[in-house]
């Protein structure tokens, strides 16, 4: 009986996980907790300080969602956003409908085609400012040598979302960003194009 105590003894300290184990353990509960409650008591735009919201906006930001939800891109499954859709990036010569266009990603594939999409989403959404025309501006630049000229229009277009129960083609892609992007004086000005309710109303004189 004391051999089998001993045997028993033996087993159950081995199953027993490490000092070090129990401290890295013990360690990474304490930082998720003080990163959950950073992350809740700087959950607003005022009353938090600045340095909490960067800790919390780099650290602990992804504590506030669940790793099984993706929800930048979870339109293929459930309720994504427009916005979550793909992107694709367009550059022709200004006026010239024959001309030579750039499409982006257009044929690539892989780890490229996916940079190509979030730079024509980030035009079309807007960066960290809420504002794509740096972005586009640059692109425009690009595109200068491609197309042979200096004066380009650059257009985002969003893909379909497909839905979940629907197999095929959707319907074609919508313009959602187009601006003129010019070199004058050596310098880039770029000229978004405006939607037609925001444009005034031309008055007619008496």
């Amino acid at each position: 009986m004391r051999h089998t105590g001993g045997e028993q003894g033996r087993s159950g300290s081995a199953e027993r996980p490490g000092d070090a184990v129990c401290a890295v353990a013990t360690v990474a509960i304490a930082v998720y907790l003080v990163g959950l409650l950073l992350a809740v008591t700087t959950n607003s735009l005022s009353g938090s300080s600045a340095l909490l919201g960067t800790i919390k906006s780099r650290l602990f930001s992804p504590l506030l969602v669940p790793a099984w939800l993706d929800l930048g891109y979870d339109y293929r499954l459930t309720y994504g956003l427009p916005d979550d859709a793909d992107h694709e990036l367009e550059i022709a010569a200004h006026g010239d409908p024959t001309g030579e266009r750039l499409s982006f990603p257009g044929t690539r594939r892989g780890e490229q085609a996916s940079r190509w999409r979030r730079l024509a989403r980030t035009i079309a959404v807007g960066g960290l400012d809420g504002d794509g025309s740096p972005v586009a501006a640059g692109a425009g630049r690009g595109g200068f040598r491609g197309t042979g000229t200096d004066d380009v229009r650059v257009q985002v277009f969003r893909l379909p979302m497909a839905e979940p129960t629907v197999t095929g083609a959707a319907g074609d892609a919508e313009q959602v960003y187009a601006a003129r992007v010019r070199m004058i004086g050596g310098e880039t000005q770029l000229i978004k194009d405006e939607a037609r309710g925001e444009v005034a109303p031309l008055v007619t004189p008496r």
